[in-house]
């Protein structure tokens, strides 16, 4: 797999402020850089809610770090609950190539379903699901076949991608420093659980991959629009 750089955003309830949070981790662990950020949507019942965010690192030092982290919100009184999302944002260490992902494949390569129901984030209005969205935009809707969908599924996508609060965000994807922000991760003890958030993670890594040009395992894309979309008496039709 191709090197890629991963930070991260953790929405959290601290006994402390943010500012402070963030001190007691840099003197602690070592870890630099860390940024508290306001975020009025986070609501636990410790004394003080908010955001922090990590720079970018290489990927394997953020998993290293991401289990540090972890580790230290169990150990210091952090709270995680529903109103808490765990956004992780990643990109290739050549800028270049994430120029050039394909952002149908981005979206569609992604199980976005498995990991809101693993963190119980399904019908959050933080973190929309793509396919959801799609679907009940298609109606009644009659496609003949697969490259029927694709061409439809890329114009709803153009309109969808725009907003924000979806499972995965593009809108960094263009910019100089781009990145694609995973949002479907979080909700009531996110940070004990961090197999399974690094189960996601590495999940996020490989979809990447998958959206490059004459990129393989795009199977479950195929699979998904077939079943969502085309009619289970017809065939699909070769081109």
């Amino acid at each position: 797999m191709k090197q890629k750089v991963i930070g991260f955003e953790f929405e959290i309830g601290s006994p402390w402020t943010m500012a402070t949070t963030v001190k007691k981790i840099r003197q602690e662990l070592g870890i630099k850089g860390l940024k508290a950020q306001v975020d009025v949507t986070v609501d636990t019942p410790q004394k003080y809610n908010g955001e922090i965010a990590t720079p970018p690192w290489p990927y394997r030092q953020g998993v290293v770090n991401l289990k540090k982290i972890f580790k230290w919100f169990e150990k210091n009184g952090i709270v995680t609950n529903d109103s808490c999302g765990f956004h992780v944002n990643i990109s290739f260490k050549n800028k270049e190539l994430n120029w050039m992902m394909d952002a149908q494949r981005l979206i569609l390569c992604f199980n976005e379903e498995k990991w809101l129901k693993v963190c119980k984030r399904h019908g959050s209005e933080w973190t929309e699901c793509y396919i959801d969205e799609l679907i009940l935009n298609a109606g009644r809707k009659k496609f003949k076949n697969e490259d029927g969908v694709k061409k439809w599924i890329d114009k709803e996508l153009n309109e969808l991608i725009e907003e924000r609060q979806h499972t995965i965000n593009l809108n960094n994807l263009e910019s100089e420093s781009p990145y694609v922000e995973y949002r479907c991760l979080g909700g009531v003890g996110y940070h004990l659980r961090y197999n399974v958030m690094l189960k996601a993670i590495t999940d996020m890594a490989k979809n990447l991959e998958r959206a490059l040009p004459n990129a393989k395992g795009t199977g479950f894309m195929t699979t998904k629009v077939k079943e969502c979309f085309l009619p289970r008496s017809s065939s699909y039709i070769p081109h």
